[in-house]
C-alpha cells in the first residue's frame, strides 16, 4: 500500500520546494509538487521528479578506506569504528604536528538544511580548525545587491503574476528556478510580455516575446543606458527618486553620458534594442526584475546587480503591487542559528577562501599546510575553479582526505577514508529559501540507506572520538532543530498549521515603502563599495577577462559553463540514465566563429586556455552571440576524454569587492581535432 507524505528539496536552488513523497513497502516510487505550499504549488523540476535514481542507484553504503593511488576510486570496506578510529587518530597527529588549523572542513551546497548543512562549524568552532570562507556561489551577487538595497529582501516571487512587465535578467528559470515560471506564465496570460536578459538562448529565452542578449560581463553597461532613456524620456519617478533615494544631480549628469549609442558596442546589442527596452520598461505600471546569478559570474559581477537593481528605483516601480526587484529571500529569515559549542582559547582560527582550494592545497609556503580535508556535501573536485591545481592538491600523498558522501563523485575518489551519507529522505531538518518566504520542516522518512549517516550524527561520533562531550555533540539532529526554534522565538512543528511557515515580511517592508534598510534609510546609486577601484556611480567597469588586451588576443572567445536542464548538481551526473540525458559534452559555437576555425557541427574540438584544456563535440548554433562559447554543466569528470570537468578552464582570481569566483568570465580558444 503506497503512501504520500511531505517533505522538502534540499538542494542548491531558490525554490526549497515542497515535495509529496510516495513509499511502498519502504521504497521511494515518486516525488510529486506539494499543490498546497504557497509558492512551489505543486511544480518541481525533472531532476527532482526522478530522485529515486540517486535515492535507490549505486550509493555509497559502508565506510571505506583507499586501497589504490588516489583519484581512481580504489577502496575496501571497514567497520565504522574503524573508520572513526582512523579519522580520529589521523587528526591527532595533525593537530600535534601542525596545530588545529591544519584541518579544514570543506562543505557547502550539498543540503541546504539547518542541521545538516552545518553541522561541521560545530566541530570546526570547538576544535579551532581552519575556517571556510564559503564564496563559490552567492559572494559576488549579494555585495551588488546589498550596495543598493541593504538586504535580502523584495517582493514575494508570486508577484510576478502581477506584473505587466516580467523581467528574467541572468536568471535560467525554466531550468534552475522552475517554480518562478508558473507566475511568469499567469503573467502572461493577462498579456504580459516576458522580457528574458542572458547572453545565449537558453530554455527561458526561448519563451522570451523580447530577448536581450548582451555580450557577457556587460549588464551594467546595458542597465545604465537604460537609465539615460528613462530619464530623457521622462519615464523616471522624480518624487520617489527624491523620496527614497540618495539620486542628485551628479547621478543624473553621469547616467547622462551613458546613452544607449554608448552601450551599444560594449554590449553587443543594438541602440534600437536598448531604447524599446527602456521604452517598455518606462511605460509599464509594474516591471518585477528577478535577478539571477548567473548575471554576477563575472570580474564585474557585483557592478552589474548594482546596476541593474537600480531600475526599479529609478521608476518607483517598487511602490507596486507586482512591481520591483528580487534577488533573495535570505534577510527574512532571521531565525537562531545552529547552536555551537565554546571555542578554544586563544586567536580565531584562520579563514580560507574556498574558491582558491587549488592554491591552498599546493602553496609549499602555507603555514601551517593544509594537512587534512574534511569534505561534507560537497564535490570540490568538480565545483571549484582552477580545478587542475585542486586535483593535483587532493593526489598529495601527505594530505589526509575525509569524504562524506551520497555517491562515487571525483572528490570521493580522491578520500583516504570515505564514508556513507544519508539523503535528505532519511534524516530530519529545516529548510529556509533564498527563493520564497517559507521555512519548513521535513522529517525523516526512509532508514538510512545501508550504513549512512547523517551529517550530523558524523560530527557528533567523531567529536565524541576526539574527546569533546559538550551538549551540540549530545543532541540528535531532532532535538537541535527544535533548539534552533525555541531559541527563535517559533512552535515545534506539531503545532503548525502546515510542514511549513509563512516568515515572509509584511507587504510594505518587502517594497520598502517606509524606507530601504540601509543606514540613512534611502536606496543607495551611490554604493560604499570597500574596493578603491570599483565605480562610484552605477556603471560598466572594465575589468573582465576580454578588458585585458593580452588576455583577449591569446584566447578570443568568451566561455561559460551555466547549469543543463536535465543536473542540478554533480549528484545527479553520476548515474547512466543522467549521463544518457546529458548526452556527450557539446561546445555551444556561433557559425561565424566556426567558420573562422573550419568547425563544422559535430566536430572534435579542443577548447584550450592558459588554465587546461577540454575536448568536446561542437554544437554550431545561432543560439549563442558571436565571440560566445559554452557548454552546459554539471558533468563529472569521466565525461570528458581528459578526466577532468568544466572548471579547469576557470580561474580563481577573487572578484571585487568580497571575494568569489568570476566562473562565466573566461577566454578560450578552439581548434578542430583534425
Amino acid at each position: 500500500m503506497s503512501q504520500a507524505l511531505h517533505s522538502v528539496c534540499p538542494l542548491d536552488c531558490p525554490g526549497a520546494c515542497a515535495l509529496r513523497i510516495t513509499l511502498e513497502a519502504g521504497r521511494l516510487v515518486a516525488i510529486e509538487g506539494d499543490p498546497d505550499h504557497p509558492c512551489t504549488r505543486g511544480v518541481i523540476c525533472g531532476k527532482v521528479s526522478r530522485y529515486q535514481e540517486i535515492q535507490n542507484g549505486p550509493r555509497i553504503t559502508r565506510p571505506m578506506v583507499r586501497a589504490g593511488p588516489k583519484g581512481l576510486g580504489q577502496f575496501r570496506p571497514v567497520t565504522w569504528d574503524e573508520a572513526l578510529d582512523r579519522i580520529a587518530n589521523r587528526l591527532r597527529e595533525i593537530m600535534e604536528r601542525h596545530g588545529a588549523e591544519a584541518v579544514l572542513p570543506f562543505s557547502y551546497g550539498g543540503t541546504m538544511g539547518v542541521t545538516q548543512r552545518r553541522a561541521y562549524a560545530r566541530l570546526t568552532t570547538r576544535a579551532g580548525f581552519s575556517r571556510l570562507e564559503t564564496n563559490i556561489c552567492y559572494t559576488i551577487g549579494w555585495a551588488g545587491w546589498r550596495a543598493g538595497v541593504g538586504l535580502a529582501l523584495g517582493p514575494d516571487p508570486a508577484e510576478l503574476a502581477e506584473s505587466d512587465l516580467p523581467i528574467l535578467w541572468g536568471i535560467n528559470a525554466a531550468a534552475t528556478h522552475i517554480t518562478l515560471m508558473h507566475f511568469v506564465k499567469q503573467a502572461r496570460r493577462q498579456g504580459a510580455p516576458l522580457v528574458v536578459v542572458d547572453p545565449y538562448r537558453n530554455h527561458t529565452a526561448r519563451l522570451a516575446d523580447l530577448h536581450i542578449a548582451p555580450r557577457p560581463g556587460t549588464d551594467g553597461a546595458l542597465a545604465t543606458a537604460i537609465m539615460h532613456v528613462l530619464l530623457d524620456q521622462g519615464w523616471a519617478d522624480r518624487e520617489y527618486l527624491a523620496r527614497h533615494t540618495d539620486f542628485d544631480a551628479a547621478v543624473e549628469r553621469h547616467l547622462a553620458t551613458r546613452s544607449p549609442e554608448w552601450a551599444a558596442p560594449i554590449t553587443g546589442v543594438d541602440a534600437g534594442q536598448i531604447r524599446e527596452f527602456a521604452r517598455m520598461y518606462g511605460t509599464a505600471r509594474a516591471p518585477f526584475i528577478r535577478i539571477g546569478l548567473g548575471m554576477s559570474r563575472q570580474n564585474n559581477g557585483a557592478v552589474n546587480v548594482h546596476a541593474v537593481s537600480c531600475l526599479p528605483a529609478m521608476t518607483g516601480a517598487w511602490s507596486r503591487p507586482g512591481g520591483g526587484a528580487l534577488f533573495a529571500t535570505g534577510g527574512a529569515f532571521w531565525q537562531a542559528e545552529l547552536p555551537l559549542p565554546p571555542a578554544p582559547p586563544g586567536p580565531t582560527p584562520r579563514t580560507l577562501d574556498m574558491s582558491r582550494l587549488g592554491e591552498l592545497l599546493t602553496d609549499p609556503d602555507l603555514a601551517p599546510p593544509v594537512a587534512a580535508l574534511l569534505v561534507s556535501h560537497a564535490n570540490p573536485a568538480g565545483s571549484c575553479p582552477d580545478l587542475q591545481r585542486v586535483w593535483s592538491g587532493l593526489a598529495r600523498e601527505d594530505l589526509f582526505t575525509v569524504v562524506h558522501e551520497q555517491v562515487m563523485t571525483d572528490t570521493a575518489r580522491f578520500a583516504d577514508v570515505l564514508l556513507p551519507a544519508t539523503t535528505f529522505l532519511e534524516h530530519p531538518d529545516l529548510y529556509k529559501s533564498y527563493g520564497q518566504y517559507t521555512l519548513q520542516y521535513a522529517k525523516p522518512l526512509l532508514p538510512p540507506t545501508g550504513e549512512a549517516l547523517s551529517n550530523h550524527d558524523l560530527v557528533n561520533a567523531l567529536a565524541q572520538r576526539l574527546g569533546f562531550d559538550d551538549e551540540p555533540f549530545r543532541l540528535d539532529a531532532e532535538a537541535t532543530l527544535r533548539q534552533v526554534l525555541a531559541a527563535s522565538g517559533l512552535p515545534e512543528p506539531e503545532a503548525w498549521q502546515h510542514p511549513w511557515l509563512d516568515c515572509a515580511p509584511p507587504w510594505r517592508e518587502k517594497h520598502f515603502l517606509d524606507g530601504f534598510p540601509q543606514p540613512d534609510g534611502r536606496f543607495h546609486f551611490r554604493p560604499a563599495w570597500t574596493h578603491p577601484d570599483m565605480p562610484r556611480l552605477p556603471d560598466h567597469w572594465p575589468v573582465n577577462r576580454r578588458d585585458d588586451p593580452r588576455e583577449a588576443a591569446a584566447y578570443p572567445l568568451d566561455f561559460m559553463a551555466p547549469p543543463a536542464l536535465e543536473v542540478l548538481n554533480t549528484t545527479f551526473s553520476q548515474t547512466d540514465d543522467a549521463q544518457r540525458r546529458l548526452g556527450p559534452p557539446r561546445l555551444w559555437i556561433h557559425p561565424e566563429d566556426a567558420g573562422k576555425r573550419n568547425i563544422v557541427d559535430g566536430d572534435r574540438v579542443v577548447v584550450f586556455n592558459g588554465q587546461g584544456h577540454l575536448t568536446m563535440t561542437a554544437r554550431v548554433t545561432n543560439e549563442t552571440r558571436p565571440g560566445l562559447t559554452l557548454c552546459e554543466s554539471n558533468r563529472p569528470g569521466s565525461a570528458f576524454p581528459e578526466g577532468i570537468s568544466l572548471n579547469v578552464l576557470a580561474h580563481p582570481r577573487p572578484v571585487a569587492p568580497d571575494g568569489g569566483p568570476a566562473f562565466h568570465d573566461n577566454r578560450v580558444e578552439v581548434s578542430r581535432i583534425a
